[in-house]
């Protein structure tokens, strides 16, 4: 096939919206940072979200990022409330009385502050080192309604693991368990069409909904279109201290300067 012919059948990425998901309790972390929501641990000396907010800067095609905020909200909207370090506009979705769940902060964050036909989601206290400029189009091209990142690692224990099919579309997900062993897992960055919101509705006695353990399996479940993109760069989830001890030396040229 010629590049002129490949290049005609990968679609050109088009503005898209960008949610953070950074509501959660970080309870894991609290004995480390108990003072600070996770997504404010400072790595060499910046919050973990700068470096998140950093990345995404390097895409053009970015021009708003909604970070849903739950936990110590009041701290990360002082953070970054005005900010003008970046070349997109933040706003926040608030959880104001309920922990919605990343679920719930994904429905209502979309519903309510997101433009775009499709929208990118990332957990705020994973690092995953996607191409964006490929992770985006070949979601567009195979017309997925959902596609989720996955890194290939050598010891699952910590995560639950992906099950994909030759054509790389999600075929099962797998509860964690105490065994390691090589698999691939969710690294914590998607890119919905946000037409499967479109329906979906916060539970009305104000619980949580998970993302990964309710949603995303109920969406398998009816028979929707969930790809798999495998990416080789770098991914850390310092969900835990041992894995927040080490994102200094991981990370640190992606902390060397702040935006």
């Amino acid at each position: 096939m010629s590049s002129e012919a490949v290049n005609e059948a990968i679609p050109k990425v088009r503005d898209i919206d960008v949610i953070i998901l950074a509501g959660g309790l970080g309870t894991r972390l609290k004995p480390v940072i108990d003072h600070l929501p996770k997504a404010l641990a400072p790595v060499n000396g910046r919050p973990f979200l700068d470096i998140l907010l950093g990345y995404l800067n390097r895409w053009g095609f970015i021009k708003r990022v909604v970070i849903a905020v739950g936990f110590m909200a009041d701290k990360i909207i002082g953070e970054y409330g005005g900010t003008h370090r970046y070349n997109f506009k933040i706003q926040f979705s608030r959880e104001d009385t309920n922990l919605l769940g990343t679920g719930g902060a994904v429905i209502k964050a979309v519903q309510q502050y997101t433009k775009t036909p499709d929208v990118i989601v990332l957990n705020g206290d994973t690092f995953a080192e996607v191409d964006l400029n490929d992770f985006v189009p070949v979601h567009l091209k195979n017309g997925s309604e959902m596609t989720i990142a996955l890194k290939e690692i050598k010891d699952c224990k910590r995560y639950g693991t992906v099950a994909v099919n030759a054509e790389g579309r999600v075929v099962s997900f797998h509860e964690k368990t105490a065994h390691s062993g090589d698999g691939l897992v969710n690294a914590g960055v998607y890119v919905f069409n946000r037409g499967i919101f479109d329906s979906a509705e916060l539970p009305e006695d104000g619980g949580a909904i998970s993302l990964e353990r309710e949603f995303m399996p109920s969406l398998l479940a009816k028979g929707g279109y969930i790809g798999g993109y495998i990416f080789s760069g770098r991914f850390i989830d310092i969900g835990v201290p041992e894995a927040y001890n080490s994102a200094g030396d991981y990370l640190f040229d992606f902390t060397e300067q702040r935006q």
